[in-house]
C-alpha cells in the first residue's frame, strides 16, 4: 500500500476518533447540565426564579392529611404556620413530609416558626422543610444570630442531626442525612426573615445584604400597624405602598426573593406587578369553607330546581 494512502487513512482515523471523543464530551456535558437544571428546580428559590411569581397556601390546621391534599392542588408551596396557629413540631414535621410526598418533590413546604429561638430554628430545619420563615426580624444583629443557628459550620453553629429531613427530600429519602447535609451546605434551604416593623423597614438593606439570607417575606398587617395604619393584608395608603417598594428594592438590589400576602386576583396582580416573587393567596380553613359552600350551593340549586317542577 502506498505510503500516502496509509497516511491519509491514519489522518482520517484520527479525525474520526477525535470527533467521537468530542461528541461524547458534548453528550456528557449535556447530561450533567440537564441533571444540574433538574436539581436546581428542586429548590424553592430556584423554582421562584424559573417560574415566579408563584402562589401558595397557608396551612394552620394540625393535619398531615390536609397537607397531603394541599400537595395535590395547583400551588407552588405552602407555609405551615407555627406563629399564629398552635402547631406542635411533631405535627409540623409530618405535614412537611406529607406535602413533599404528595407533590412528589415538585412543590415546596415552608415552615414559619413562632420566634427566633434556637430550638424552633433547629426543629424546623430538621423537619426537611424547603425553607424557614422567621418572624419579626428588626435588624442585622438579630438576623446574624438566626444565621448562626441555621447554618452548619463554618458559616454558623447549627448542630448536626437531621434525622427526619431525608423524608422530605425532593428526590426521596434514599440519600439519607448525608444527602440533606449536602443540600444544606450548598445553601439550598431557604432562610427568609420577615420584615414587618418600622425598625425592620429602616434596616431592610442591611438585613438583606447578609450572606445566607435567601430573601424576605413582608408581613403586611404588622408592618401597617408599625407605621400607624390599621392591620390589613393590603391597602392603598402611600406610606404602605412606599414601605413595600423600599423592602422590594432592597431585596432586588442584593439578588434576593420577595414574598407577601396576595389574596384574590386584584391583590395578587398588584403585588406581582410590584416585583414580588411569591405570594400567600389562600388559607386551608378558608379554602375548605369555600369548597363546602360551593358544592352545597350547587347541590341546593339542583334540589330547588327539581322541587319547582313537582
Amino acid at each position: 500500500m502506498p505510503t500516502t494512502t496509509m497516511r491519509s487513512r491514519f489522518c482520517i482515523n484520527v479525525v474520526v476518533e477525535r470527533s467521537i471523543v468530542s461528541l461524547v464530551e458534548i453528550l456528557l456535558a449535556a447530561i450533567v447540565a440537564h441533571k444540574m437544571d433538574a436539581h436546581a428546580s428542586k429548590t424553592f428559590v430556584n423554582h421562584l426564579r424559573a417560574n415566579g411569581p408563584c402562589v401558595g397556601t397557608v396551612l394552620t390546621i394540625a393535619s398531615d392529611v390536609i397537607a397531603y391534599l394541599a400537595g395535590q392542588a395547583d400551588g407552588d408551596f405552602v407555609m405551615i404556620d407555627m406563629e399564629h396557629a398552635p402547631l406542635t413540631m411533631d405535627v409540623v414535621t409530618r405535614m412537611v413530609h406529607a406535602y413533599a410526598a404528595s407533590s412528589r418533590g415538585n412543590r415546596f413546604p415552608l415552615v414559619r416558626i413562632p420566634s427566633h429561638g434556637v430550638e424552633w430554628v433547629k426543629w424546623a430545619l430538621d423537619s426537611g422543610a424547603a425553607g424557614v420563615i422567621v418572624p419579626m426580624v428588626g435588624n442585622a444583629a438579630e438576623m446574624k444570630a438566626i444565621i448562626d443557628r441555621a447554618v452548619y459550620p463554618p458559616g454558623g453553629r447549627r448542630s448536626f442531626g437531621p434525622l427526619y429531613a431525608p423524608f422530605a427530600h425532593p428526590e426521596g429519602a434514599a440519600s439519607g442525612m448525608g444527602g440533606y447535609f449536602e443540600r444544606a451546605k450548598r445553601g439550598e434551604i431557604a432562610l427568609l426573615p420577615m420584615i414587618e416593623s418600622k425598625e425592620g423597614l429602616q434596616n431592610a438593606e442591611e438585613i438583606l445584604s447578609l450572606e445566607h439570607v435567601s430573601g424576605v417575606f413582608i408581613g403586611p398587617a404588622d408592618l401597617r400597624l408599625s407605621i400607624g395604619l390599621p392591620p390589613a393584608i393590603a391597602g392603598e395608603e402611600p406610606q404602605f405602598l412606599d414601605a413595600l417598594r423600599r423592602i422590594t428594592n432592597a431585596a432586588k438590589k442584593h439578588g434576593k426573593v420577595v414574598g407577601c400576602m396576595g389574596m384574590g386576583e386584584q391583590a395578587a396582580m398588584e403585588r406581582a406587578a410590584e416585583g414580588m416573587d411569591f405570594l400567600l393567596s389562600t388559607f386551608d380553613n378558608g379554602a375548605m369553607v369555600t369548597g363546602f359552600a360551593t358544592e352545597l350551593a350547587a347541590a341546593r340549586k339542583g334540589v330547588q330546581a327539581a322541587a319547582s317542577k313537582l
